[in-house]
């Protein structure tokens, strides 16, 4: 879990992950904190061995301690899982090649319904689309259940 600096401002929430560098804005507190969390699996995704070391206030640098004024509400937040068919199709998509929008002409559907299926957050995806996106990719697909080991 990350430490994570909360403020709320007039309008807005704001978030800071100081050992990420991640910041983010949003109209309410629910929504900073499930953009954070996302913000926080995208900034793990290229250091997946990260740890986080900050514990509380104490750890936070002189210069970010300078900058609170005890407001602030310290959270410590786990990152948002990803889901790996997502991600699947997005490397598919790299190793065959096509963009989004070419796969997109292919489905005869829009890029922004592509862009969802990459989208390492979306949980949607229906088991035709998958056919339709394996056919179109020229790749095969494979669905496994594999049992908890007990």
């Amino acid at each position: 879990m990350y430490l994570t600096i909360i403020t709320s401002g007039k309008h807005h929430w704001n978030a800071l992950v100081p050992e990420l560098s991640c910041i983010g804005t949003a109209p309410t507190r629910d929504h900073l904190i499930h953009q954070t969390r996302e913000a926080i699996a995208l900034a793990l995704e290229d250091q997946p061995e990260h740890r986080p070391r900050l514990r509380g206030r104490d750890d936070l640098g002189a210069d970010l301690l300078a900058d609170l004024d005890g407001r602030e509400e310290l959270l410590f937040l786990p990152p948002a899982e990803m889901n790996p068919v997502s991600l699947e199709i997005e490397q598919a998509l790299a190793a065959a090649g096509i963009t989004q929008a070419e796969l997109a002409r292919r489905l005869g559907t829009s890029r922004s319904a592509v862009s969802r299926l990459v989208n390492p957050f979306y949980w949607g995806h229906s088991l035709d689309m998958l056919r339709r996106v394996a056919r179109a990719l020229e790749a095969e697909l494979e669905v496994r259940l594999t049992a908890k080991a007990s």
